[in-house]
């Protein structure tokens, strides 16, 4: 495989405007695989992608345009002979210096030819200041549901294998959470302590000081929050000067999505964290809250927002892997 990264990378203030190129020579029995970036004119085909070509699809359509049409999102697509057959969804996290492989979509019948060749060419091939690993995220087995891209960012369960053979690595193992609300139950109201307006750079802070206690030393957090910022579902919780707690939701149907939790381990001890989540689920009349990701050292913090919803819960889990570069 000859590929040709165009970028400036090797910048520390990168901001990858280059494109991918990149010509498997192989025998003439197998295919030639042209590939290169997508423009941002193009993103009807990368969402036709993974609409037809992922097992989940997409959450809803603005929203995959709005993940899409990030500054540091990157779509890459694969072609053969003009036709598609495949493309790879990439977002660089500007803060802990990483990347995360957020979508992989290739046509069933050049997965086991082409799909090695369609993911590495979509990855950068050396170390620089901007980038020091990227990272994947793939669902126990295939079996399990999922939320559509981006309410998820797991990769398709068969990609494991391949990214093996790239060179990912197991890094961690984290969880995604359903919790049903029975229409029987009633909830306590706690008093609306959320800030008017999310305080970005405390919420950082915050991020930065709790994640390994979480579980989340990782880009897929960060990843949630800049989408959080960008789609104004963050929420923040600042009690004299001091970051507290941090989240995000939505509605998509019936559902409700908790995209991150980051608190103050204080707060968390106090039960005050449980009982706000609950409250801010309780507000959106909903009767099924879906968090897709969730540390090691959160899962008490669940326990405690399922009994105050009053709910049962569901628990997959997901293998973090990672390729240093």
């Amino acid at each position: 495989i000859y590929s040709i990264w165009k970028s400036d990378l090797l910048g520390g203030g990168a901001n990858l405007t280059g494109k991918s190129y990149s010509v498997r020579v192989v025998t003439m029995t197998a295919p030639v695989i042209f590939n290169r970036r997508f423009s941002k004119s193009e993103l009807n085909a990368m969402i036709e992608l993974l609409e037809n070509q992922t097992e989940c699809g997409y959450l809803d359509r603005d929203r995959a345009t709005s993940f899409l049409n990030l500054q540091d999102t990157m779509s890459f697509v694969s072609s053969v002979k003009d036709e598609i057959i495949g493309g790879t969804i990439i977002y660089r996290d500007r803060t802990r210096q990483g990347m995360i492989l957020a979508s992989v979509a290739v046509r069933n019948e050049f997965r086991e030819t082409s799909a090695y060749s369609v993911i590495k060419s979509s990855l950068p091939f050396f170390k620089t200041v901007a980038i020091r690993d990227v990272e994947a995220l793939i669902p126990e087995n295939h079996s399990e549901e999922r939320l559509g891209f981006p309410g998820s960012l797991e990769l398709d369960y068969w990609t494991k294998d391949i990214l093996g053979r790239i060179g990912f690595e197991h890094k961690d193992t984290l969880y995604a959470y359903t919790i049903e609300i029975p229409d029987s139950v009633q909830m306590g109201r706690v008093e609306n302590q959320w800030d008017a307006n999310p305080v970005l750079e405390k919420a950082k802070s915050l991020i930065w000081d709790s994640c390994k206690t979480a579980g989340l030393t990782n880009s897929y957090l960060w990843t949630a929050f800049d989408f959080a910022t960008n789609q104004d579902t963050l929420r923040t919780m600042t009690f004299d000067d001091s970051m507290k707690l941090i989240s995000s939701i939505y509605i998509v149907g019936t559902s409700s999505i908790i995209g991150l939790i980051i608190a103050d381990d204080d707060f968390i001890e106090s039960g005050l964290v449980s009982r706000q989540i609950a409250q801010l689920v309780r507000e959106t009349r909903t009767r099924k809250l879906i968090l897709p990701l969730i540390g090691k050292g959160q899962t008490d913090l669940i326990k405690e927002i399922v009994d105050e919803l009053g709910g049962f819960h569901k628990r997959r889990s997901m293998t973090l892997m990672c390729k240093n570069m």
